[in-house]
């Protein structure tokens, strides 16, 4: 009898420590878990807050364009009202943007004349607006084309040259013999 009650009691089964030992381990996946959460969450809120900072100021620059291409059109309109000759117009326009604040004009074989100007978006970029202003406009129409409406570097791209990339600047012990 007593080999029976020696083989049920040793049964099988894990003891209270492995079991602790377990649980401690699930609770310890959890916090870690938790923490790389929480982490990512907090790196995705900046993310979003720089896009969100980021695109707020491209549609503020691209409002105050539209506002001076608005002001230069009713501008444009008064002079080609004022000379409906093709080139006493362009002419004109040409002194008038030649003399608007940040504007380049110059003039187009032809075509009529060419101008553009830049409104700030932040310190890494600024938008670049050019323009055509054509010999005879549209009826009821605006006074000018645009022909390039997009988002630049402020200033040249320059590569980090800090690693060394080349042969010539790799480690002796780097280099193969």
């Amino acid at each position: 009898m007593k080999r029976t009650e020696k083989n049920r009691n040793s049964s099988f089964g894990m003891g209270v420590g492995a079991t602790s030992i377990l649980m401690v381990f699930v609770l310890l996946c959890l916090v870690v878990f938790a923490m790389l959460s929480l982490v990512n969450a907090n790196a995705d809120k900046k993310l979003n807050d720089r896009l969100a900072n980021r695109t707020k100021a491209y549609y503020a620059a691209c409002d105050k364009a539209e506002t001076l291409l608005e002001d230069m059109d009713s501008r444009l309109e008064q002079l080609y009202l004022e000379e409906p000759e093709a080139d006493a117009y362009l002419e004109a326009c040409l002194s008038y943007l030649d003399g608007a604040g940040g504007v380049a004009a110059r003039r187009e074989d032809g075509t009529g004349v060419r101008f553009s100007f830049s409104v700030i978006i932040n310190d890494e970029q600024h938008l670049s607006v050019v323009a055509d202003v054509p010999k005879e406009p549209e009826a009821g129409g605006r006074y000018y084309t645009v022909r390039a409406w997009q988002t630049m570097a402020r200033q040249a791209w320059e590569p980090d040259t800090k690693l060394p990339v080349m042969e010539s600047e790799m480690p002796e012990l780097l280099m193969p013999e």
